[in-house]
């Protein structure tokens, strides 16, 4: 079997199956498409269409004359070929997450051509369900906004939810504005609210989004909000410091009781290493869109595991191909505790999902399609053709 194309489909859809993620929200996506002389196609997914997808179809064009002619089945082969001609620039970062949707269309292939899963070629099943939890964004003021996203969840079948640090439409005008005792105030309140309105049964997670952020919170503003709500039974707090400050992850995960958690934006297995020797997290969350693909998560899987880490993969931006390879290898990953759904993108992903995500007791039981589980019609084309100027922007 060998590769004879290498396509890039851009769609732009809606993300408005959570009306209270955010107002008139559209986000874009990139496809990645593999063909072969034996008419079985793979479909993969790369983070860079949610933040820039118009750079996706040239840098696929950069690879493609190294992907032309090799065997899909061996995807390491294929993987190591593509990134030694990018070594030069490519190390980490944008490279490496076009190759995470070239490497996850591979997989997809060889799924299809061994009518199993994408989880029983990675070893089997090492959970027969998982708890998804509702990734639901923004907290809105007043808290009783929130409150009523919270039950939303609950609604459809979730038993566990994150929202962010900050509110959406605070008086104050600015998510995080306000003194550092003002915040904590706030934290707690709207933690308060949600647990009283949730009971104790139901997990609560915290995003603090500051990875990216232009102006980030320094380690004494993630202690002290973690100080004040570690009593409610946070699941754990995610992204509370920019990536570059392991130190402060340090410190953060010393001074709380909260689990720490971070990842998504980390690419290659080099970089989850600095992290874990750093003894900066508690839980790791790559992102397969992001992080090099199915087999490079799967090394920061056991390497986390050889630490006694949890896993929780991350899933934010994806909405097919993306959000089933995470959940193979959450199935297949012992350490893996939980999986993220964005049910705001559920427009999409309910086009590109060969079966429905079905909850059962807050839990998604293992995926039974051969590949991925995902694929790309022409109506599904058409319906959601690409608009430039949907990429998110930090």
């Amino acid at each position: 079997m060998k590769i004879t194309d290498v396509k890039v489909i851009l769609l732009t859809a809606p993300w408005s199956g959570d009306p209270y993620f955010a107002p008139n929200f559209v986000r874009s996506t990139a496809l990645i498409q593999i063909e072969t002389d034996a008419g079985v196609t793979g479909l993969g997914e790369t983070i860079a269409g949610y933040f820039c997808p118009e750079v996706v179809p040239p840098l696929v064009d950069y690879y493609r004359p190294c992907l032309i002619g090799q065997d899909p089945l061996q995807e390491d082969r294929v993987w190591r070929e593509a990134y030694q001609n990018s070594l030069w620039w490519g190390r980490v970062g944008l490279a490496v997450n076009i190759l995470s949707g070239i490497e996850m269309a591979l997989w997809d292939i060889k799924g299809k051509v061994a009518g199993k899963p994408v989880y029983e070629l990675l070893g089997g099943k090492a959970h027969d369900r998982l708890k998804l939890y509702a990734s639901g964004g923004p907290a809105l003021w007043p808290h009783e906004r929130t409150v009523e996203k919270a039950h939303f969840y609950l609604s459809l079948g979730y038993q566990a939810l994150k929202v962010s640090t900050g509110v959406m439409g605070h008086p104050r005008e600015a998510w995080h504005a306000g003194t550092l005792d003002q915040v904590v105030k706030e934290e707690r309140a709207k933690f308060e609210a949600l647990r009283g309105a949730v009971g104790d049964t139901i997990d609560l997670a915290i995003d603090g989004h500051e990875g990216p952020s232009r102006t980030p919170w320094i380690a004494k503003w993630a202690v002290a909000v973690a100080q004040g709500i570690e009593d409610l039974n946070i699941r754990f707090y995610e992204e509370p410091l920019r990536y570059s400050d392991r130190a402060g992850y340090a410190l953060l995960r010393k001074m709380t009781r909260i689990p720490v958690a971070g990842g998504e934006s980390l690419t290659m297995v080099e970089e989850f290493q600095n992290f874990i020797d750093a003894d900066a997290l508690d839980i790791v969350q790559p992102d397969l869109t992001v992080v090099g693909g199915i087999a490079v998560g799967r090394q920061v899987a056991q390497m986390a595991s050889s630490r006694h880490l949890d896993m929780i993969l991350h899933t934010g931006g994806a909405t097919g191909p993306g959000l089933m390879a995470n959940y193979h290898l959450a199935f297949a990953s012992p350490n893996c505790q939980m999986i993220e759904h964005v049910i705001a993108a559920s427009d999409l992903q309910r086009e590109l999902l060969v079966e429905p995500l079905t909850l059962k007791d807050g839990y998604l039981h293992a995926p039974t399609v051969p590949g991925l589980g995902v694929e790309l019609s022409p109506e599904t084309v058409k319906r959601f053709p690409f608009q430039p100027g949907n990429e998110e922007r930090t």
